[in-house]
């Protein structure tokens, strides 16, 4: 047995090279990971460091290298997965990789065809890889020791003190972290804070870019099982027992309540500016004709997030409300309330579920009776895409269900036919090619031309990308012509037209985001505020028009059999920032539900007070739109121009409060927005609380939430 005393000093300290190389590896990657996501260095990367030298100083006391090389691989393979697809997800979605879901991930690889990510970022990492894998066969081939050695003292002492320094400083720097605020006054003083972002996980890409990976994902996995502070605890939030009613500033004589109908429709990757009379005739002329239109309507939501705001008027913080919560039912939803009013309630969507799972979550939690989606067809059209993609199939397949005529109806549609996929990764004109000669009509083409310049001058993907995206509007515009022909056409059971007794609740889940086309140049930034321009379309058949006595539903009774050029246009725009959240309380105050502000945090479309958004994309935007008559003036925010007779304020989680300008906020304007962000956010921890203690359950024994008695 070779003397040990004589092995070479580099080879007796050989336990090191592999936990150092891991420690070396590790900084590396999360370099390179924040430089291609464009983020900056984590400040707190303290936390994540000393968790790296622990385990580095643990795995060092073992003597065996091949054990060794077996764990701290490992441990490299997962960083190296949750790093390619955090950029993934990041670049496609806004979102990171968490341990409660593979959703992210899932969603940002279906993205993958739908934006534009630039693989070369794993020209670094894959060479990083064959780098720890040489340096691995270099170590283990020249710096084997002998097999017995009698004294390790001085391994185990080493290694033991860089374990205590290591943790030693994860607690000084926790330790150190400012406190937070406790109280409902303090909620904007806390978004910014690391220790409530810490003991809370209230924001996951946040406490990334805080803490790093190691850090991150402790977390994460410390929130999973439940070790972690429930953001209520923390800002001291509860749930009231006494009903706190709000009031919906309606006109009583325009409150629809039992006996009326209510159609909503979520439209999928819906631009406003894509509503035009070419390939949106049947929605360009119903919303000039009939509707309110809400001009300053913004949603950063995906879309099985807007399902849940919209149906529920709730925001989960962590924004996993899809995924988690799979046995919560919530007798507040809006198919229950209508459902306990005796009315059939039934949702659609031309999918195939295969990411969201919707039939369970609408049946369940929502409580709607029937679910019909892409299985339920008997003759599906196929694309590569997804299943079926056709909403004017959706439409015309279901007509009697989705407005039957001897019953009243609550009806929720989902189309899918504008999704971004569609766009970017297929020819349309193989699926849809009578679509194709329809829009390449010349009178067609060239009106198209004058709305949307990148047909006249993009390049040749560009332009296939636009025909694309209207093909599919233009899907949906028939579809949606079919519906409204039922309606105007088909008398109920009470003898009058559909279209006298139905409401129609439509709104856009989010903007347009694929790159390169986008139907207006602010699109292309998923942060700019402008750029999630979405329709809102509300029509409320008691509604009087403006200067008349004549109703909305009148009007459109008035208008079914005449031309395009006689009917009367009697639209009305209304001009506020409104956000996802205001889809629930706005069906609410239609239909006279008395509803609990504690949970109802949006506001009315009719209502007087000021909205705040809150996105999925982990913003929170708050605005008026300027429409006083005053100058327009144009400025510069991140390389782009803006108007100030838009939206004003964009509020982040970083609690940067800043203008369109790239100014921060006076005092002044803080403290006017204060009381909305403070809220709002109330409302959203206790959201989480409910979600996370199952609490909605004596909510359905309340007078409260059914529909407003027929007169």
């Amino acid at each position: 047995m070779q003397d040990a005393a004589r092995v070479p000093f580099y080879k007796r300290v050989s336990y090191l090279y592999l936990p150092a190389l891991f420690v070396v590896t590790s900084l590396l990657l999360e370099v390179m990971m924040f430089s291609i996501m464009d983020i900056s260095f984590p400040k707190a990367y303290i936390f994540s460091l000393s968790i790296i030298l622990m385990i580095a100083a643990l795995v060092a006391l073992i003597q065996q290298k091949w054990i060794q090389v077996i764990i701290l691989s490992l441990l490299f393979a997962w960083h190296l997965t949750t790093t390619i697809s955090n950029i993934i997800a990041y670049d496609a979605c806004m979102e990171i990789f968490s341990l409660e879901t593979l959703k992210s991930l899932v969603m940002a690889f279906g993205n993958v065809g739908a934006v534009e990510i630039d693989f070369l970022f794993l020209v670094p990492i894959i060479a990083l890889i064959v780098l720890y894998v040489i340096v691995t066969v270099l170590v283990m081939w020249f710096c084997r020791v002998p097999k017995k050695q009698n004294n390790h003292f001085w391994q185990v002492t080493l290694c033991g003190i860089m374990a205590f320094v290591s943790f030693f400083s994860y607690t000084i720097a926790y330790s150190g972290l400012p406190k937070y605020q406790n109280g409902t006054d303090n909620y904007v003083a806390n978004l910014s804070n690391e220790k409530f972002l810490y003991d809370t996980f209230s924001n996951r890409v946040a406490d990334l870019r805080t803490f790093g990976s190691y850090s991150y994902y402790i977390d994460n996995f410390l929130k999973l099982i439940g070790a972690k502070s429930d953001m209520t605890d923390v800002m001291q939030e509860k749930l009231n027992q006494e009903f706190e009613a709000n009031e919906f500033a309606l006109n009583d004589d325009e409150v629809l309540g039992e006996g009326y109908n209510l159609i909503m429709i979520l439209m999928e990757t819906f631009e406003r500016a894509a509503v035009n009379p070419i390939t949106m005739p049947n929605l360009y002329h119903f919303m000039r004709e009939s509707c309110y239109e809400v001009d300053g309507y913004y949603s950063i939501e995906r879309t099985c997030f807007t399902d849940h705001v919209g149906q529920n008027g709730m925001h989960e913080v962590g924004k996993e409300l899809w995924n988690n919560y799979g046995d919560v039912t919530v007798p507040h939803s809006l198919a229950n309330i209508f459902d306990r009013s005796n009315y059939q309630t039934a949702a659609f969507h031309d999918y195939d579920g295969r990411s969201y799972q919707r039939r369970k979550i609408f049946t369940n939690r929502f409580g709607f009776q029937s679910f019909t989606d892409f299985y339920d067809y008997e003759n599906p059209r196929y694309t590569a895409h997804c299943g079926l993609n056709s909403d004017k199939e959706l439409f015309e397949e279901n007509l009697e269900q989705i407005a039957p005529a001897d019953k009243n109806f609550y009806s929720y549609l989902v189309s899918v036919s504008t999704h971004s996929l569609n766009a970017s990764r297929f020819n349309l004109r193989d699926y849809y090619p009578d679509y194709f000669d329809y829009i390449e009509k010349p009178e067609n083409w060239n009106a198209l031309k004058q709305i949307y310049p990148v047909l006249a001058k993009g390049s040749e993907l560009e332009i296939l990308t636009a025909e694309n995206y209207l093909a599919g509007t233009y899907n949906f515009d028939l579809g949606f012509g079919a519906l409204l022909n039922r309606l105007r056409t088909t008398r109920g059971k009470d003898g009058k037209f559909l279209i006298e007794t139905t409401a129609f609740m439509m709104f856009g889940d989010h903007y347009y985001y694929v790159n390169p086309f986008a139907l207006k140049p602010e699109n292309n930034n998923p942060r700019d505020l402008l750029g999630n321009r979405c329709p809102m379309i509300v029509y409320n058949p008691k509604a009087k028009i403006k200067d008349s006595d004549k109703t909305q539903a009148e009007n459109a009774v008035e208008n079914t059999n005449k031309s395009l050029a006689e009917r009367n246009q009697c639209g009305v725009p209304l001009r506020r920032f409104t956000s996802t959240m205001d889809i629930y309380p706005t069906v609410c105050s239609l239909f006279g539900i008395q509803t609990d502000k504690q949970l109802t945090y949006g506001h009315s479309i009719f209502d007087n007070e000021q909205s705040i958004g809150v996105g999925y994309l982990g913003g929170l935007t708050w605005g008026a739109v300027g429409y006083n008559g005053e100058e327009t003036q144009s400025f510069q925010y991140q390389g782009r121009t803006y108007r100030t007779d838009k939206a004003n304020w964009q509020l982040w989680r970083t609690a940067d409060f800043v203008n369109f300008k790239g100014t921060p906020l006076t005092l002044e304007q803080i403290d006017e927005i204060t009381p909305l962000v403070n809220r709002t956010y109330a409302s959203i921890y206790l959201d989480t609380w409910l979600y996370d203690h199952n609490g909605f359950k004596d909510l359905a024994k309340s007078k409260a939430y059914h529909l407003r008695a027929a007169a």
